[in-house]
């Protein structure tokens, strides 16, 4: 295990799974890079257990095929798809020590005992548990046991790693120190790792790409940072960001955005035709406070209807003229008190519009 693991590219094709008369995942292809840690994202429902299920061989598939690597494996035990997987439950055997929970695999293949020592000492050692082996999970932490279940899966080496939501047991704390050992265990073993969670933080943090599912469909697919300064739906934009990005119903006309009211909110970019109403999307950080006079944008009147205080910055929800609420952002020091009414500026590079109708990026 001192060399980097063998890793696989996956690749679905026509990928769907019903469930009696209930269709969960319609028609879906991707393709996960060789070597690369992809997060599977989306709210509670949205089929991205049952698609991570289907990879590892635990649901059936109902249409379509999974290659791994260079074999098709849609029709295979999930012990013979080279893969290994890490659930929400530790799913740890209470009776047997640290050590025999990591090489439990490796004695039903029957692996010859000093080599399989060897393999748990080297897992063991990758997920910093060398002095817990003789331990039992009942003398471990979550954050240890989490790590005891990681352990089992990359003892057998395998080409791809599957993560069903690993984190969502444990506090907030150990979830950050946990976030930064998989990402330093990526780097070190680089198994294709596909990871299944609902919680952005754990995706913008851990992933190379984001694969962002919504009813059984992709809704986007591509790294964080694109995924969040330039959504590909308004899905997207409201799925992603805490808190996530305002959508308002505007009217571009004549190279200005309106609110519904007629209130000029700000130039639109010259990239976007007019379109008459559509969404215009801003994320709460983009929005400034104004009462200087020294911005070059137009400012529009809000009034502060709650505040959220968070230290490093303030949460202002707030009402626009035409009635619309809208979330600003505020750094340290710069803020306002409920019931004031403020000047707010946003700037035309900082927008993005879509289409009320499907919902999709307009330019």
């Amino acid at each position: 295990m001192n060399q980097p693991h063998i890793s696989a590219d996956i690749v679905l094709q026509g990928l769907s799974k019903r469930f009696d008369k209930t269709l969960v995942i319609p028609d879906l292809s991707a393709h996960f890079r060789d070597g690369e840690f992809t997060v599977i994202l989306g709210p509670s429902g949205c089929g991205k257990s049952t698609l991570l299920n289907m990879i590892a061989g635990l649901e059936e598939v109902s249409a379509g095929r999974i290659r791994i690597g260079d074999r098709e494996v849609q029709n295979d035990e999930p012990k013979n798809r080279g893969i290994a997987m890490v659930f929400q439950n530790y799913a740890l055997y209470p009776h047997m020590s640290v050590a025999n929970n990591i090489g439990y695999a490796l004695k039903v293949a029957r692996m010859a005992k000093q080599a399989r020592l060897e393999r748990i000492r080297a897992a063991a050692r990758v997920v910093d548990l060398t002095d817990y082996l003789d331990r039992f999970p009942s003398q471990l932490s979550g954050g240890q046991r989490q790590r005891v279940a990681i352990a089992r899966a990359i003892v057998r080496e395998p080409k791809v790693l599957l993560y069903d939501e690993p984190l969502s047991n444990l506090d907030a704390k150990l979830r950050h120190e946990m976030r930064m050992e998989l990402s330093s265990l990526h780097k070190r073993i680089g198994a294709t790792s596909v990871f299944v969670t609902h919680d952005q933080v754990e995706a913008m943090t851990l992933a190379d790409r984001i694969m962002i599912l919504n009813k059984g469909q992709i809704e986007q697919f591509d790294t964080p940072d694109v995924i969040y300064h330039k959504p590909a739906s308004t899905f997207v934009a409201s799925f992603i960001g805490a808190p996530p990005m305002n959508l308002i119903k505007v009217r571009g006309e004549n190279g200005e955005t309106r609110l519904t009211d007629g209130t000029l909110l700000t130039k639109k970019p010259r990239s976007l035709k007019d379109a008459n109403d559509c969404l215009l999307g801003i994320r709460p950080e983009k929005i400034s406070l104004c009462d200087d006079g020294k911005s070059d944008s137009d400012p529009v009147a809000v009034d502060i209807l709650y505040r959220e205080d968070l230290g490093s910055h303030t949460i202002l929800l707030s009402r626009l003229p035409d009635g619309q609420e809208i979330s600003i952002t505020t750094p340290l020091g710069q803020s306002a008190l409920i019931g004031a009414s403020v000047r707010i500026c946003i700037k035309p590079e900082h927008c993005h519009f879509f289409s009320p109708q499907t919902g999709l990026r307009l330019a």
